[in-house]
């Protein structure tokens, strides 16, 4: 039996204590390494991973393509495929919300394309989504509290 390809669209938003600039760049490959601890990406084009339109890279059984990383504008666009399960679109803004904070805008669109993804609808409800928003506010406050102390 073919499990129908069902979609969500999921958008948060989230203010951090540092200037856009100081907060675009944790929203690359790189960038996350630093505060989602078991993030692991790696290049698959070009040989290392840069924070610019047509890099791929893996991270777990996924394939990501940045679409977009406008320096000047603070937008990065991302493709996400997992083929077992899910495709994403992701759009994160990063707009000065004054000179030291940020307004961060997240915006998802998945599409279940698996047997696996099923469960991912539950992950991706405005609860858990929230909740989510609300993780990556803690933990890139945590990341740039401890820069501060370093």
């Amino acid at each position: 039996m073919t499990q129908a390809v069902q979609q969500t669209r999921r958008t948060g938003e989230f203010d951090l204590m540092c200037s856009a600039g100081a907060a675009f760049p944790l929203f690359s490959p790189e960038g996350e390494r630093k505060w989602i601890r078991e993030w692991n990406p790696r290049p698959m084009f070009p040989d290392t991973i840069e924070f610019r339109q047509d890099t791929v890279f893996r991270e777990g059984e996924a394939v990501w393509t940045i679409v977009d990383a406008d320096w000047q504008t603070h937008r990065a666009e991302y493709v996400r495929v997992a083929p077992s399960s899910h495709t994403a679109h992701i759009v994160v803004k990063v707009d000065a919300a004054g000179a030291d904070r940020s307004h961060v805008k997240v915006s998802y669109t998945v599409t279940i394309i698996g047997e696996q993804g099923a469960s991912l609808l539950e992950a991706f409800s405005e609860a858990e989504f929230a909740a989510k928003m609300r993780r990556w506010q803690k933990q890139i406050g945590e990341h740039l509290e401890s820069k501060k102390r370093a």
